[in-house]
Order: C-alpha cells, then sequence, then structure tokens
C-alpha cells in the first residue's frame, strides 16, 4: 500500500516537474516570489521584529506576487515567445539566403585574373583530350564488339547450314534404307538373297563368284551403299547397312 502510494506520489512530482506549464509557471513564481525563497533560507528571526512566516504573511502575501503574476508570465512565456522565437528563426533563414545569393551574384560578376584564365584553359584543355580518347577507346571497343558478333553470326549461319544439309542427307539416307527395306520385304527371292548375303558377309565368306547370288542383286546394294567391297569378294555393311538389316529384321 505505501509502495502504490509513494510510486503514485512519484508519477505526479514526474509529471509536474517535466510538464511544461508546471515547470515554467515554477520558475515564474520563484522569479516573483524570489524574497520569500531569500527570507526563509538565509535571513535568521533575530534580525526581524517577529516571527518569520509572520513577517512574510504581511509583507510577501500579496495575491498578486503569489497568484496572478507568476500566473500570466506563465501563459506568456508559453503562448507569446514561441511566435517571436519562430519568427526571429524565420527572419534569419531569410536574411541567410539573401547572403548566399548575394555572394553568388557577386562572385558571378567578379573577374577572374589572366593566371586563372589560363589555368581555366588549361584544364577544360586536358578534359577535352580526356574526353576526346574516352570516346575514342569506346568507338574501338564498339567496332570490336560488331566484328565479334558478325563473325558470331556467321558462324552461327553456317553451322545452320552445314545441320541443314546434314538433316537432309540423314533424310535422305532415311528415305533410300526405308524404300529398299519394303522392297527387299516384300520381294521373297530379294529377301532370300539379302539374309543368304548377311550371312556369309556375317561369317567373312567370299560373295561374288557364287552361282546361288544374283550380281545384279550386290550392285543394287552396293548403289545404295548397303554393303562396301573390302577386296577378293569380300563385303561389309555399312551403317545404312545395318539399318537396313535393323529393318528387315524387325
Amino acid at each position: 500500500m505505501l509502495s502504490d502510494i509513494k510510486k503514485s506520489f512519484n508519477e505526479i512530482i514526474y509529471e509536474r516537474t517535466t510538464s511544461p506549464f508546471y515547470g515554467t509557471l515554477i520558475c515564474s513564481w520563484l522569479i516573483w516570489n524570489w524574497k520569500i525563497i531569500y527570507l526563509t533560507l538565509f535571513i535568521s528571526e533575530d534580525k526581524l521584529c517577529e516571527n518569520k512566516i509572520d513577517y512574510i504573511i504581511k509583507n510577501y502575501s500579496q495575491s498578486e506576487n503569489i497568484i496572478w503574476y507568476p500566473l500570466a508570465s506563465t501563459i506568456l512565456i508559453l503562448t507569446i515567445i514561441p511566435f517571436l522565437s519562430n519568427g526571429a528563426y524565420w527572419l534569419s533563414l531569410i536574411f541567410n539566403k539573401w547572403k548566399v545569393e548575394k555572394k553568388n551574384e557577386v562572385d558571378r560578376k567578379q573577374l577572374l585574373s589572366l593566371e586563372q584564365s589560363i589555368e581555366l584553359r588549361e584544364e577544360m584543355s586536358s578534359q577535352e583530350e580526356k574526353f576526346g580518347k574516352l570516346i575514342e577507346s569506346k568507338n574501338k571497343e564498339i567496332d570490336l564488339l560488331k566484328l565479334k558478333l558478325s563473325e558470331y553470326n556467321n558462324d552461327l549461319n553456317s553451322k545452320k547450314s552445314t545441320k541443314s544439309e546434314e538433316d537432309d542427307s540423314l533424310n535422305h539416307i532415311n528415305v533410300d534404307v526405308n524404300y529398299l527395306s519394303e522392297r527387299i520385304r516384300e520381294n521373297t527371292n530379294e529377301k532370300e538373297q539379302f539374309e543368304y548375303i548377311m550371312s556369309l558377309i556375317q561369317g567373312g565368306f567370299q560373295i561374288t563368284g557364287k552361282s546361288d547370288i544374283d550380281s545384279t542383286f550386290i550392285g543394287l546394294l552396293e548403289s545404295y551403299d548397303i554393303i562396301e567391297n573390302q577386296g577378293k569378294g569380300v563385303y561389309k555393311f555399312t551403317e545404312k547397312g545395318k539399318n537396313l538389316q535393323k529393318l528387315i529384321l524387325k
């Protein structure tokens, strides 16, 4: 209970001392009634004709000093002085702006000396030279990038052309192999001939010179690049021939 009362009392004291109104009122009261403070603290009753409290009440208890003058001073300080302070700050800003503008105006009108003119001209010439070198360097970089881009485009077009030719060649090969596989599968004699030739090639035997193998059929396979002569009548299957085997035997 006592701690709560003490805490509440401390909060009230803190609020009164930190509030602008109460703080200003206390200061104003002390200024208007400084004699009371002085008599209370520094004057002994021996020098007075009567009790100190009675003497203060008799001589310094006027309502003007106790209430009205401190209250009026507080109101004046809290209302009028901020306006005066803001006005003074506003005037200082105006004068500072005017000062800066006048200084800039004088600086613009002030003529340069001969040494300053020469120095400024040399600096401008140096800057122009640096700028020219920078532009030249950037132009070279742009030309180099254009050259690289052109080479890249040419290489890309070349790759596209090569790929297109390869695709066309592959399509042509696929067409030939598909056609030949359908023909051989539909012709019983040619199918038997192909299977017999395939067994001879896989065994490493000679194909030519055999009476049971039609030389015209061998020429057909060679013309379609299905088989390749290794010499002495021995043949082997090409890549197209391997694909043809897969199509016929599936």
